[in-house]
């Protein structure tokens, strides 16, 4: 995912370099799906995708799926991969901290994160001014 500019001091000046090690390190596929980098795959709900190179469905889980149970309704999705913080913490480039997820998992993984920030700011806009 892109780096918002007023996130971009938080992250260290060879991120990219770090992050393409990441990427090359998980063989440029979701570490948690197994979706390939910069592919277009047919994607179902629950997360269910056609693999092409493998030729058969897997679940959000990179599992194979049997054939009677592929899924009718599908959307294709252009993957791309991105590096996901586990501690959400930007400055925390540690590669234990690290794990190369495709759009769909990262935005999974930081959802209750992203939530979370979002009831603080909510509530902090609610405090009459001059509250801290």
């Amino acid at each position: 995912m892109p780096i918002r500019p007023e996130k971009r001091a938080l992250y260290p000046r060879n991120w990219r370099q770090i992050s393409e090690h990441v990427r090359a390190k998980a063989g440029q596929r979701c570490e948690w799906c197994g979706k390939p980098n910069r592919r277009t795959v047919a994607c179902a709900e629950g997360g269910r995708w056609h693999d092409i190179d493998a030729g058969y469905w897997r679940d959000a889980h990179g599992r194979y799926i049997p054939k009677k149970d592929t899924p009718r309704n599908t959307r294709t999705v252009h993957v791309v991969l991105t590096v996901a913080h586990l501690d959400h913490t930007p400055q925390n480039c540690d590669l234990s901290n690290l794990r190369a997820l495709c759009q769909g998992c990262h935005l999974r993984y930081d959802a209750p994160q992203k939530a979370a920030e979002r009831k603080k700011r909510k509530a902090q806009a609610a405090l009459p001014l001059g509250a801290t």
